[in-house]
């Protein structure tokens, strides 16, 4: 590998990821108001669960899911873009995993606003997506599922997919590079959330978000989940009475 090559990647990967597609749509699209931050309402409880992040999910709060989907493929897109244009042009080589990685890390701390920006989770998917479409698609399901069988349902379905993708490299390539690639991302996105998870848990400790579909209400999903779903989903992770 060569090492210039490799810084090459690294730099185009972060300055592709540090392009600010949320404040572009918000400026766009939201009549002169700048992006505010994210304040989520918590089920079961007063408190709102904030969110300083420059992502698809505070543009969705702020100006609707159309523009926040669109926000989100935007993020998606640009580190698909750096990753493909390296797999393309050097395919023997992991300079398209490094500008996957740089693509990620530019998206959470860019260049291009003062290094604050999102959480990381478009930018995975986009770059996984190219390396090997599969893999978000698996993991990312596969997170869900293994969600809903556990107390801390939207920490594992946040989390663990960079995990499951390495899991899934390791078996179907197997590839050091691409292990040590998703592990790397999944660092980069609990530091990125370290303050999201602060919150989350200290609710948790105080007792909200007891049940599935509080954590639905939560993400604003609650209309697009059935209601017989959802009842079942409780009474499967209704905790237990304290003794």
């Amino acid at each position: 590998m060569s090492v210039p090559t490799a810084l090459l990647a690294a730099l185009t990967g972060y300055l592709a990821g540090s392009i600010p597609f949320a404040l572009v749509i918000t400026r766009w699209f939201g009549e002169g108001e700048p992006l505010h931050a994210a304040e989520m309402s918590v089920p079961g409880s007063d408190r709102l669960l904030r969110s300083a992040s420059v992502s698809a999910t505070a543009v969705r709060l702020q100006l609707g899911a159309r523009y926040g989907c669109l926000t989100s493929i935007l993020d998606m897109a640009k580190a698909a873009a750096v990753t493909l244009g390296f797999k393309l042009a050097l395919p023997e080589q992991p300079y398209f995993l490094i500008a996957a990685g740089f693509a990620t890390v530019g998206h959470v701390w860019p260049i291009f606003h003062r290094f604050r920006g999102g959480r990381g989770q478009s930018p995975i998917i986009g770059g996984l997506f190219v390396i090997d479409w599969p893999a978000p698609l698996i993991a990312y399901s596969l997170a869900q599922v293994l969600g809903l069988g556990l107390r801390s349902r939207a920490a594992v379905g946040r989390f663990t997919p960079s995990l499951l993708a390495a899991g899934w490299f390791f078996f179907r390539f197997p590839s050091v590079p691409h292990v040590l690639l998703c592990i790397g991302l999944f660092f980069v996105r609990v530091i990125a959330m370290r303050e999201e998870i602060r919150q989350y848990n200290q609710l948790r400790r105080q007792g909200a978000l007891s049940s599935f579909s509080e954590e639905i209400e939560l993400l604003h999903l609650g209309d697009r989940v059935d209601r017989s779903v959802r009842r079942i989903m409780d009474a499967l992770h209704r905790r237990p009475p304290s003794p």
